[in-house]
């Protein structure tokens, strides 16, 4: 740009040394040069800018017009000195007004482009600290989600054995939410036991805060413990899992229902006070009868208030959050989470036909809810798979019903008594040879789910080969209820005998569970249905070896022809079509065509098995003597531990899920078919030693309690270890990723996909219940008064909706806004 301001000036000295009036044309010309050199330095300055290179170009069109118009005219007037002089000065003036418009056009622009890069600058500075301030939220979300890793300061270099504050459930203050699948009345083990083991903690605590609280009132009113239940919504899910008795109409009758279970099957009566005792808190759930469990619906974590968020203990982690809403999760709402992993869900699968695929994906799937969801698994056994190795830890946290223990101190004590504590063999006809089926059919027992996958098919190998070793089968009754008892009690007796035995094509038939206490099987005779009456009777032969029915068959024929009579033609065919129809529709359901399940049922001799039905543990106490459980699909088997607990034989497998009942000297553990035989033979001819006080402890819930409390915790060793691994961030990830899928309508679908069933609509069913409860709230609010309103309206914030308000970027952005930028934060300055 200057070169062109140069040759501007360099013109008009040639024009003015050209002139015959050149000291005229030089004293009027000289300030033009003196501007046009300042303006020179002036576009030095600010060279490269584009506006300002623009009005050169300007300057430079409008001087080369000036210079040929001053040409033409002293061409035009080259004899008249003055009137040339005096039109160049009239043009140079103009000019001069032109350059002088031109130079203060140039120097606002020139203020314009400092202004603007000052801006730029300024608005550099302000995206970098937007930038900083964005790090900031995202680093205060991290931080407040604890992503399934301890929040521990391990600079300060406590010693390793020394427990972790976070993980220390022993202090003083802490509050205790256990939230398990499964509620009474359904007598499932996370059902039983997530309610056992709160209401001891209740006890726990109470020891723990007892000279903590203020005063004595205090000490008996504060509740430590909250046991979260599901509550079937769904009326038909109510009657299919708890039957037509247990139909409760809300919430509270089933409370009432495991309150009284508590006082008179487990008598805990202090615990079961509403006041002072147990807390319970139900959410919202379906029961998915594919899968045969209970998930829930909605954000469990939402209606847990804040205030008792302390430490959590999932009982199943894995089964609540497969298909759980997206929501809070459970390491932000609570400051420790402790999962108890009860059931060998791989194991199931693997027994299914799909299981070469859904096996290694139930495992996955489950890893990776453990890992994002708690800081700490407690495995009941080595049985199940590794989740997350620096979490896990190995424990039996139950314990059994005082009930069974005290029958356990009878027998003992009745044992001693008949013996003076020397003499346990018990004489029978099995010392000459002979073996006492009565004495063995009343000695031996099962009790559990009737399932072939529950052992009852190793059963049938274990009784095949105590017969090619004593010449017959040892006696035994089946207890329980379950989808393949009808299969299983046809393989032990014989498809063929058991036909025979009950009627010809007799069929058994199983009680409606949902209608009594215990399922028991009956026996129906093959009913012949009259055609035209809604009679019946049972088929009888004759002598001849006819079939006939009881009931006077003529008498209904003249009764059947009266009402034909009282017809028209039409309306009798009607009526005859709609009669045949209908019972064609009963034969249809009546008959069955059933397979063999296995090849057991073609069986010649029959297994002296009975199969009496469901029937509680607790009631079998004084009949026998023998448990087998041959099992090796459980996790922890707890009747197995309750017949140890009542002083009774119990003879299991060597296997992972029993290495905890080995301690035990009743505990007849097994290798191979030849040890189970010899361990029977010995069983049936001796008495049970008794339970020392010691070994009858390790039984109680006081000792599941504390085993609990210590495989919850975490040392200071362990934390470090987790810190050299770094696999929190992976945790992290999982967490994120597992919220991603699961929301929105895309979670539904996937879900659905997953097989999730009646819970699928997870995202669909939060909507609809977050809409109802902003319109009770709306509905309250018009008839509120307007002290009311006003606190209602500082509930909403500055007119942000309260989920949002509530919600972890929320949160965040308060934590930041309210400490400021941090000048010393690394990675970031101010």
């Amino acid at each position: 740009m200057r070169k062109d301001f140069a040759w501007f000036a360099t013109v008009i000295a040639l024009l003015a040394l050209c002139s015959s009036k050149c000291v005229v044309s030089l004293g009027v010309v000289s300030p033009l040069l003196f501007s046009l050199s300042g303006l020179a330095e002036f576009s030095d300055s600010v060279d490269g800018d584009t506006k300002l290179s623009s009005a050169g170009t300007t300057i430079r069109r409008n001087t080369t017009d000036l210079l040929d118009d001053t040409n033409e005219e002293t061409n035009q007037h080259s004899g008249s000195d003055s009137s040339v002089v005096a039109k160049l000065k009239n043009k140079l003036s103009k000019g001069k007004l032109q350059l002088k418009e031109t130079l203060s056009t140039l120097k606002k622009n020139r203020a314009a482009a400092v202004s603007s890069k000052k801006n730029k600058r300024a608005s550099a500075s302000d995206k970098l600290k937007f930038l900083d301030r964005i790090a900031l939220v995202s680093a205060a979300m991290l931080k407040s989600e604890h992503d399934a890793h301890l929040e521990q300061d391990i600079s300060s270099h406590p010693p390793n054995d020394e427990i972790t504050p976070q993980s220390d459930l022993t202090l003083p203050g802490r509050h205790f939410s256990i939230v398990t699948t499964a509620a009474l009345p359904w007598m499932t083990g996370t059902a039983v036991n997530p309610l056992l083991r709160a209401a001891y903690l209740v006890q726990k605590a109470k020891e723990i805060n007892k000279n903590k609280a203020n005063d004595e009132n205090e000490q008996q009113t504060k509740q430590w413990v909250t046991l979260v239940i599901p509550w079937l919504e769904m009326e038909e899910d109510r009657i299919e899992l708890y039957g037509t008795n247990h139909n409760f109409q809300n919430q509270n009758e089933q409370e009432e229902y495991i309150r009284d279970w508590l006082r008179h099957s487990a008598n805990l009566v202090e615990e079961a006070d509403p006041h002072t005792g147990l807390k319970i808190l139900f959410y919202p759930a379906r029961y998915h009868s594919g899968l045969k469990s209970i998930f829930g619906m909605g954000d469990i974590c939402s209606l847990i208030p804040d205030g008792e968020a302390d430490v959590c203990i999932l009982e199943e982690p894995e089964h609540l959050n497969w298909y759980r809403a997206p929501g809070e999760g459970w390491t932000h709402k609570f400051n420790y989470v402790v999962g108890i992993v009860h059931t060998n869900y791989k194991e199931y699968a693997s027994a299914h036909y799909s299981g070469l695929w859904t096996s290694p994906a139930i495992a996955a799937m489950s890893s990776a809810m453990v890992r994002a969801y708690c800081h700490k698994v407690i495995k009941l056994s080595d049985v199940l798979q590794t989740f997350a190795p620096e979490k896990e830890s190995t424990s039996n946290v139950h314990g059994v019903r005082s009930e069974f223990l005290l029958e356990g101190q009878r027998r003992g004590a009745e044992l001693t008594q008949k013996t003076g504590g020397k003499q346990r063999h018990t004489p029978t006809t099995m010392d000459n040879g002979i073996d006492d089926e009565d004495n063995k059919a009343s000695s031996v027992y099962f009790i559990g789910k009737i399932l072939w996958a529950k052992g009852l098919d190793l059963l049938l190998d274990l009784q095949n080969y105590y017969r090619q070793c004593t010449g017959e089968y040892f006696g035994i009754d089946v207890y329980g209820s379950g989808p393949d008892q009808k299969e299983i009690a046809r393989a032990y007796h014989g498809r063929k005998l058991y036909q025979s035995q009950n009627g010809g094509d007799n069929e058994m038939k199983q009680d409606d569970a949902d209608n009594n206490d215990s399922s028991t099987i009956r026996v129906l005779g093959t009913s012949i249905v009259d055609p035209f009456t809604d009679r019946s009777g049972i088929a009888t032969k004759n002598d001849d070896g006819n079939l006939s029915s009881s009931g006077n068959n003529l008498e209904r024929a003249f009764d059947f022809k009266a009402k034909l009579d009282t017809l028209d033609t039409q309306q009798a065919l009607e009526y005859l079509q709609s009669k045949a129809l209908e019972k064609l529709e009963k034969i249809k359901t009546t008959l069955e065509f059933d397979v063999p399940k296995s090849l057991h049922e073609y069986r010649k001799t029959a297994i002296p098995a009975t199969f009496p039905g469901r029937i509680d543990h607790a009631q079998l106490k004084d009949q026998y003597k023998v448990f087998v459980n041959p099992s090796v699909t459980e996790v922890l088997c707890t009747t197995t531990a309750e017949a140890l607990a009542m002083g009774k034989f119990v003879i299991i497998p060597v296997h992972p899920s029993n290495t905890f009942f080995l301690r035990f000297p009743n505990c007849l553990a097994y290798r191979n078919k030849f040890e189970f035989v010899a361990n029977l033979r010995w069983a049936l001819s001796h008495e049970p030693e008794p339970l020392t006080p010691e070994l009858a402890y390790e039984f109680t819930w006081e000792a599941a309690t504390e085993r609990f409390l210590n495989a919850s915790s975490i040392t200071w060793r362990e934390a470090r270890e987790r810190e050299r691994l770094g696999r929190s961030k992976l945790d992290e990830r999982i967490a994120w990723l597992h919220y991603e899928l699961g929301k929105g309508s895309k979670g539904d679908a996937l879900r659905k996909v997953l097989g999730a069933g009646p819970v699928s609509n997870q995202f669909k069913y939060q909507i609809e219940r977050d809409t109802a409860e902003l319109y009770v709230e709306t509905t309250a609010g018009d008839h509120d008064s307007d002290g009311k309103d006003e606190a209602g309206s500082e509930d909403e914030g500055e007119g942000l909706p309260r989920k949002f308000q509530m919600s972890s970027l929320a949160k965040a952005i308060r934590t930041t806004v309210a400490n400021g930028l941090p000048s010393m934060l690394p990675g970031f300055e101010t």
